[in-house]
């Protein structure tokens, strides 16, 4: 995977959201990951580190007798989730810029981990084959992806509905798979690991809690508007951006529920 291949970007905007996409997503995957098995004392490679978010959660969960080392493509990444390491003062946690497929480290890990990394790569499956080189035998890897195709709202707000519609063929037509969620299982066998255990959660929301649901998209329609009007899946005027969050609260309502994309977690062990 090279930095060509995210399809989302890594303008300033886009590594911002991610950091507030983390504050509703972080529990989601700590409860994956601690399923998973990762715990105290482990040493942990996260993979498509972004900003950091997913990297300081591991921190969280090895203590201070474990490390963690996150890897990205993008060097602007890079440089911020290690300045927020620094301002954090949080030890035992690095970030190094490169391909995880093709780095090398001088000792194997316990664990590795990614979210939302292996729907952006081309072939993942081949990737992650990679990857789990770096692995020790019997160690874990763990994956949380998304399918968009979760997404909905009941009763019908068409505004929404739409929006999410609109995201998962601009993030299809920029060479990403918005479904890769579901088919986990076939790209962990395809990589040569075995079956892995799988789970899936959804963020949902009414009334005021419908509020987070909406933001998790119309944050990225932020971010992709001008993508989505180069691939011409929606004009700026059609989407109205500025009232586009009034717009689908008001159409939810007070009793309408929003269900963000589904997220799913999978994992399973190296074999020995």
């Amino acid at each position: 995977m090279n930095e060509a291949d995210y399809a989302l970007g890594y303008a300033e905007a886009e590594l911002r959201r991610l950091t507030t996409q983390a504050q509703l997503i972080d529990p989601i995957t700590r409860r994956f990951l601690e399923a998973a098995g990762i715990g105290k004392g482990m040493r942990v490679l996260d993979i498509g580190s972004g900003a950091g978010d997913v990297a300081f959660l591991c921190r969280e969960m090895v203590g201070t007798t474990g490390e963690v080392v996150g890897t990205d493509v993008s060097v602007s990444s890079v440089e911020r989730a290690t300045l927020r390491a620094k301002e954090a003062n949080t030890s035992r946690v690095s970030f190094r810029h490169g391909d995880a497929a093709g780095l090398d480290f001088e000792q194997p890990f316990d664990a590795v981990v990614g979210r939302y990394v292996l729907q952006f790569m081309p072939d993942p499956a081949r990737s992650l084959r990679r990857i789990v080189r770096h692995l020790r035998p019997g160690g874990i890897v763990a994956f949380h992806e998304l399918d968009w195709d979760g997404a909905r709202s009941s009763p019908s707000s068409p505004t929404y509905d739409r929006v999410c519609n609109w995201l998962s063929r601009t993030i299809e037509a920029a060479g990403a798979q918005a479904r890769l969620g579901t088919r986990l299982a076939s790209v962990f066998e395809d990589a040569g690991l075995p079956a892995p255990n799988l789970r899936l959660e959804a963020v949902i929301g009414s009334g005021p809690r419908a509020l987070e649901v909406a933001h998790l998209v119309t944050d990225l329609v932020e971010t992709q508007l001008p993508t989505m009007e180069r691939l011409g899946i929606a004009a700026s005027s059609e989407i109205g951006h500025p009232t586009l969050l009034d717009r689908i609260l008001s159409e939810a309502g007070r009793s309408g529920i929003l269900i963000g994309r589904s997220e799913v977690g999978a994992w399973t062990t190296k074999p020995d």
